[in-house]
């Protein structure tokens, strides 16, 4: 969210469909093209150092700090009895998954596919406006039928779906655990929903759909490290469960959720990060930055805000700080993904490649667009075609369409 003129804007749109442009695609080669998987186009593109997320909203028009929501999302871990985590592949246009050694374990055969979490992905047939989607398991069985316009990961035992226009929670038997009512809603998250009811205002239901917090507040965030950001009368605070303002940021023009005990905090478009206290403990002087991750946080030194024609930084080089706010990797590079098992993304002359904590290449710029490791693999683009690294760069799956 961000203050203009004390006029806060939510950060993600009320009908959730992040976590598709978050986890489960890349964009073109120079920010350009359409969805990998041949639905709407929301993506994010490095290109030129430009960050962006480009969002649709039932509600709002694009909100600044776009470009934060692809690292907001946390990426959906596999549970410790699962096995190996899968990932979504792209044959002749028909979408399976993989094991972590290559092997085909699901025959490509949607319209489209998204991570796994909880052991259920979810799957579209169809494509376009006609697809619907449902959930398989890691056998490829449909365990239940497509019929959601839009369907979400599973986020501590819910996912958020979308039927028409409106919103709601199922359970992992397909059961609708809170109804479809709302037009818009987020995953789970410290065991509360954020939802936003028909004069769009957020608020927060527990998983039995009970309303804990009733929805009045002009914007928020969903719930992280207990705490969430809530949006009234303009102003940006944190509250509790129970809807008690713990933490008075006010006096900032922006606040973000906490990751790994640090918030970023904006004034007078300089950034800069709080602790669980609200103190701030590394100073807002940075032109831009993004949430802490596997230790590190990226910042940017030299970029500019700007609006259109969606909100981003532009310009500038990005590097890392720890949470003392050190630096520990000078900014050098013209955009960057988040730290993951070790290594993060960085963009350089135009193509992507992958640093180490001491910010040495260890995959040199080779790609047209890469995402962050998980499990040990990481999803590139090439040439418009997908394909999966491992740590060492070599592939695991070639690049495919």
């Amino acid at each position: 969210m961000v203050c203009r003129g004390r006029v806060l804007l939510p950060l993600l749109p009320p009908v959730q469909e992040i976590e598709d442009s978050r986890e489960d695609h890349i964009r073109g080669s120079k920010g350009k093209g359409g969805r990998d998987d041949g639905t709407v186009d929301e993506g994010f593109s490095g290109h030129r150092g430009t960050a962006q997320m480009k969002v649709r909203s039932a509600m709002v028009a694009p909100a600044a700090f776009l470009l934060l929501s692809l690292l907001l999302a946390p990426v959906p871990a596999p549970r410790a009895d699962e096995g190996p985590r899968l990932y979504p592949v792209v044959v002749k246009g028909k979408w399976g998954y993989i094991d972590n050694t290559g092997k085909v374990a699901i025959e490509p055969r949607f319209g489209a596919a998204f991570n796994f979490s909880d052991g259920l992905a979810p799957v579209q047939v169809g494509s376009g406006r006609e697809g619907k989607r449902g959930y398989v398991d890691r056998t490829g069985k449909v365990v239940i039928p497509p019929q959601y316009d839009w369907a979400g990961n599973f986020r501590e035992g819910l996912a958020n779906v979308r039927i028409g226009n409106r919103m709601g929670y199922i359970d992992r038997k397909g059961r609708t655990v809170v109804p479809v009512t709302y037009p818009g809603n987020y995953p789970f998250s410290d065991g509360m929903g954020m939802v936003v009811d028909s004069s769009y205002k957020f608020g927060f239901v527990d998983r039995g759909g009970k309303v804990v917090i009733p929805p009045k507040y002009e914007s928020a965030f969903g719930f992280s490290e207990g705490m969430a950001v809530a949006v009234t009368g303009g102003r940006g605070m944190y509250i509790d469960r129970k809807g008690k303002v713990v933490l008075d940021t006010s006096r900032f023009d922006a606040v973000m959720p906490f990751f790994e005990g640090r918030a970023i905090a904006m004034i007078a478009d300089r950034w800069g990060f709080l602790d669980n206290t609200g103190q701030v403990v590394i100073e807002t002087k940075w032109d831009g930055a993004f949430p802490f991750s596997d230790g590190l946080a990226a910042v940017n030194r030299g970029g500019r805000y700007q609006q259109k024609p969606t909100p981003h930084i532009q310009g500038g080089k990005w590097g890392f700080v720890d949470p003392s706010g050190t630096v520990v990797i000078e900014p050098a590079f013209d955009f960057v993904r988040k730290f993951a098992e070790g290594m993060a993304p960085v963009l350089q002359d135009e193509k992507w490649g992958y640093i180490d904590r001491g910010g040495t290449f260890v995959i040199p710029p080779r790609f047209d667009e890469a995402q962050e490791f998980q499990g040990g693999l990481a999803r590139v683009k090439t040439g418009g075609k997908i394909g999966y690294v491992d740590k060492t760069g070599r592939y695991v799956w070639e690049p495919t369409e």
